[in-house]
C-alpha cells in the first residue's frame, strides 16, 4: 500500500533534473524577452512608416494643387488661342 503525504515525507530531485528544469526556464525568459523586443521594434516601425506616410500625403496635396494651377493655367492660354482664331466667343 501507498504511504499518504505527512510532515515527514521527503522529496527527493536529482541534480540533473534541477539543472535542466534551470536551463529551461532559462530558455522560456530569453524567448519571453526576445518576442518583446520584436515586438517593440516592430511598434517603432510602424510609427516611423505612419509619420512617412503623413510626409508623403502632404507632399502629394502640394503636387496636386501645383497641377491643378497648371491645368487652369493651360486652359485660360488655350481659351484665349480659341478666342484669338475665332472659334469660341
Amino acid at each position: 500500500m501507498q504511504k499518504a503525504i505527512d510532515g515527514n515525507s521527503q522529496v527527493h530531485i536529482s541534480v540533473q533534473f534541477l539543472i535542466k528544469s534551470m536551463i529551461g526556464l532559462s530558455m522560456l525568459i530569453a524567448a519571453y524577452y526576445n518576442i518583446q523586443m520584436k515586438f517593440a521594434s516592430l511598434d517603432r516601425n510602424i510609427g516611423d512608416l505612419e509619420d512617412k506616410v503623413t510626409v508623403l500625403t502632404a507632399s502629394v496635396e502640394g503636387m496636386e494643387q501645383e497641377h491643378i494651377k497648371e491645368l487652369e493655367e493651360t486652359v485660360q492660354e488655350q481659351k484665349s488661342l480659341l478666342q484669338k482664331i475665332g472659334f469660341k466667343k
